[in-house]
């Protein structure tokens, strides 16, 4: 997880006034802060990367189960309301007994790149709403760039394509071409999960892991028919994976669906400003 000793100012921001929202399934309510005089910065994005980034590295660090509904609306209030001059904030009142759990977030420039900062008061190695060492709290960081948010450990490495290709890891060379900066290295992962699902010498659980991919890939190029389609396979695949394997493959089903229906949402209803 990413550390940066000066995230903590977007802890320490006064606000001009709060939007409140609660809808779902979720036990809490979702408190929305809008720093004063925000000005937002306008992105095109694909919501995708930038709802996986959020569910995979933060929500479910934070034990922090959303509905499909409650993560387009989380995600169109940060597109809509983030900005390089001030942090805005997600707030989870009562989170721990009486405190409340901030999600805070803006871009900043850095050596010509836009990147995208996400921080929490939330101390990773007590486990608990703590401040009291800026460089345990919970907070990743992403670059903006063709239409993507993407995680700093996915940026494009030729030096990790080389190492995956040299210990035969196709899966996670499929993963690193899928998820950098380089939307052209996508046309690149569809024949590698192919020759992963045609190796007799893998076993279920990678050709699972594979087949998933390939839904995920559906899910980033917005054909949610085959994504659908994808899904329901899956639910058939899974009955070929080891006892012992089952439940990591119906973790990673459990939130490929997930992703699916908040895809399907946000198709629906766009990245649109956040109704209030």
């Amino acid at each position: 997880m990413f550390r940066f000793r000066s995230l903590i100012f977007l802890l320490l921001t006064v606000y001009s006034f709060s939007l409140v929202h609660s809808e779902g399934t979720s036990p809490n309510e979702i408190r929305f802060r809008i720093a004063k005089n925000n000005v937002p910065f306008k992105t095109e994005t694909n919501p995708y990367y930038l709802s996986h980034i959020l569910e995979s590295r933060i929500f479910q660090v934070l034990k922090l189960d959303f509905s499909p509904e409650e993560i387009v609306t989380l995600v169109n209030f940060i597109l809509t309301h983030a900005s390089k001059e001030n942090p805005n904030q997600i707030v989870i009142p009562g989170y721990e007994k009486n405190l409340e759990l901030v999600i805070g977030f803006r871009y900043i420039e850095k050596a010509g790149d836009t990147l995208f900062l996400v921080v929490t008061n939330y101390n990773i190695e007590t486990e608990s709403i703590d401040t009291s060492d800026l460089q345990k709290q919970l907070a990743t960081i992403c670059q903006v760039k063709s239409n993507r948010f993407v995680y700093f450990e996915d940026l494009n490495s030729e030096k990790k394509i080389a190492e995956y290709k040299e210990s035969g890891n196709l899966l996670s060379l499929a993963n690193h071409y899928l998820m950098d900066e380089d939307p052209d290295n996508d046309s690149l992962v569809n024949p590698i999960l192919e020759s992963i699902l045609a190796d007799q010498n893998r076993n279920e659980l990678e050709k699972f892991f594979a087949f998933l991919t390939k839904g995920q890939l559906a899910l980033i190029q917005k054909n949610l028919n085959l994504a659908e389609e994808i899904k329901s396979k899956s639910l058939l695949r899974i009955q070929k994976i080891k006892a012992e394997d089952k439940e990591k493959a119906e973790f990673i089903l459990k939130l490929y669906s997930k992703e699916l229906e908040w895809m399907k949402i946000f198709e629906n209803k766009g990245t649109d400003p956040l109704k209030t």
